[in-house]
């Protein structure tokens, strides 16, 4: 029971590069659908977007390794009244429909509805999207206003940026390194021309190979090392401690002078977001 006494505890989620990468699939998704669109074939459309998330399942170097695991942790603790919600905070500047997609499908690898409430970004091209949202910056206040949480409600909050705004006495921060994974262009279409759906919807898999080849013809791969991927892995541990770490501290103040409360970022070279993808509607904030 949540009380002034005794306030409930939620865990927060920045998207992108956070929960997964998505820039590299949401250009390779906006361009499956213009394909389909170009035939004017509604229904095949439909048929995309009915199995969005068994495409994504294709490509699972986008999700953060074992970021289920930390799921299903929260999954419990959901269960047994220990956390009184779960939810997404970004600023992607993509549709909601595109955000509601990739929560849809983290709900559907843990076979469980997590996350009760996603905030989007505050406008795009000017036009205001989240109408309990007041500024482009993550700020405890407009979390507050957006989910009707109570003042006191003790925060766990995990993102790939710091947020100042974000960095107060109620809130455990936990910034990781950001996570990326680029995969090469011949493999993401080939990928899906052999799967299931790929053979479903493709009348000609030559036609659609080739049409891709051009859409990603200026995209630069990025390969990632060996080395970064172990570090991946690592952080999804220390994450996960970090996690119990909150919810087993009574007082949210003691935990936050644990030096430690951000992942830091390994001593490796970062991998640079790749800039020749021309690609507006999915752009992180």
């Amino acid at each position: 029971m949540t009380t002034t006494e005794n306030p409930g505890k939620v865990v927060v989620f920045d998207m992108d590069e956070t929960l997964g990468y998505f820039i590299q699939f949401s250009y390779f998704w906006e361009n499956l659908k213009v394909y389909f669109n170009e035939q004017n074939n509604v229904a095949k459309l439909k048929q995309l977007d009915e199995n969005f998330n068994k495409i994504l399942s294709l490509y699972p170097e986008y999700v953060r390794p074992n970021i289920s695991s930390v799921l299903k942790y929260l999954k419990h603790k959901v269960e047994i009244n220990k956390c009184q919600g779960v939810m997404i905070y970004t600023n992607n500047t993509g549709p909601k429909e595109w955000i509601h997609h990739i929560k849809d499908f983290f709900d559907e690898k843990i076979n469980y509805k997590l996350f009760n409430h996603v905030i989007c970004a505050f406008k795009v091209n000017g036009k205001q999207i989240e109408m309990c949202r007041t500024t482009y910056e993550k700020t405890v206040k407009d979390f507050i206003k957006c989910t009707k949480l109570p003042e006191n409600t003790q925060i766990c909050f995990l993102d790939d940026l710091f947020h100042p705004k974000m960095n107060y006495e109620n809130v455990y921060y936990i910034k990781l390194k950001a996570y990326k994974y680029d995969l090469p262009v011949d493999e993401i279409i080939n990928r899906f021309s052999n799967s299931e759906i790929g053979k479903k919807l493709l009348n000609d898999p030559q036609h659609f190979c080739d049409y891709m080849d051009d859409v990603f013809h200026t995209y630069n791969y990025v390969p990632k090392t060996k080395e970064e991927q172990d570090i991946d892995k690592i952080i999804t541990k220390q994450t996960m401690l970090y996690l119990q770490n909150f919810f087993h501290s009574k007082e949210l103040g003691t935990i936050r002078k644990n030096s430690g409360i951000s992942i830091p970022k390994p001593l490796i070279k970062s991998r640079k977001t790749n800039k020749n993808i021309r690609n507006r509607t999915f752009k992180k904030g």
